[in-house]
């Protein structure tokens, strides 16, 4: 078992690596006995990898971490510069404007500032089971009310049901999508997606749409932004991050698109309500450098 990360984590070998995180203070390893009772168990319940983070990334924490000083930050242009520059890229997201980008400390906080802006106490929100479960804490801890769109699984595959879902939409302000899906890992297809946009233009739904998941993507499978499939995205907030793609979730930051001006300035109000939208010096430089 080796440590000597800086040498030998490049691109061909780092899925090679076993990489001690023991004594790590590692969640998912030395938080074994206090969730299962016991140390001898292997850890599939949390979801980062054991593999490491790409060497840009260590590099640009390091060099970092050698200015001594760690104070209140700003989210510099090259930040934002970076993402528009990877979503057009990789996922043919052309257009997208400085101002539509939202920084946040996470998906998480990201669902509840969404179900506080868009939604008032009592009113729905739509959740589409199974799925990962703070898409349910966020609107209960918010006291919103949660609508069930279950996904049918028929032979081996699941799938939305759709005239469920506009009946969901009826009753509805919000919907919670996780595309691509976790933990079912389906890929939406460009005319279930496009189903959806026409379920919630009809009926005025705010639509947020969880795609960190989308460059964890099996070539044959291809993600579609919901966004880019819209004549008007206003009432899409797209949730994006490099914490599951590049192995750095700790780090806690993650950027909301949200093309509505007003719908902007709800959600970062939302925010403030919350008390999450202070920035993390380290945190910065990792989402940049990924």
């Amino acid at each position: 078992m080796s440590n000597n990360y800086e040498l030998e984590h490049d691109f061909d070998n780092r899925f090679d690596q076993d990489i001690n995180r023991s004594k790590t203070a590692s969640l998912k390893f030395d938080g074994r006995q206090n969730m299962f009772g016991k140390k001898e168990v292997i850890p599939l319940w949390v979801a980062d990898m054991d593999f490491a983070a790409p060497l840009a990334v260590t590099r640009a924490l390091s060099e970092r971490v050698a200015h001594p000083i760690y104070g209140y930050t700003l989210y510099p242009e090259s930040l934002y510069e970076s993402l528009i520059d990877w979503l057009e890229r990789h996922h043919g997201w052309h257009g997208v404007q400085r101002d539509w980008i939202v920084m946040c400390p996470g998906v998480v906080p990201s669902l509840h500032a969404t179900a506080i802006a868009f939604a008032k106490p009592g009113e729905s929100i739509i959740v589409q089971p199974p799925v990962y479960f703070p898409f349910f804490s966020a609107v209960t801890n918010t006291s919103r009310n949660i609508i069930l769109n279950p996904l049918r699984a028929e032979n081996g595959r699941y799938t939305i049901d759709f005239d469920h879902l506009e009946q969901c939409a009826a009753e509805a302000r919000i919907l919670f999508l996780c595309s691509p899906h976790n933990p079912v890992g389906r890929v939406w297809s460009k005319s279930e997606l496009e189903h959806i946009i026409q379920i919630a233009k009809k009926y005025n739904l705010v639509i947020f749409s969880d795609e960190i998941h989308a460059d964890l993507v099996y070539a044959e499978s291809k993600h579609h932004v919901l966004a880019t499939l819209a004549e008007d995205p206003s009432n899409i907030i797209t949730a994006v991050a490099p914490s599951k793609t590049f192995n750095i979730p700790g780090l806690n930051l993650s950027a909301l698109i949200v093309p509505d001006k007003k719908r902007r300035v709800s959600i970062a109000q939302a925010f403030e309500i919350l008390h999450v939208s202070a920035s993390n010096p380290l945190s910065i430089v990792a989402f940049e450098a990924a």
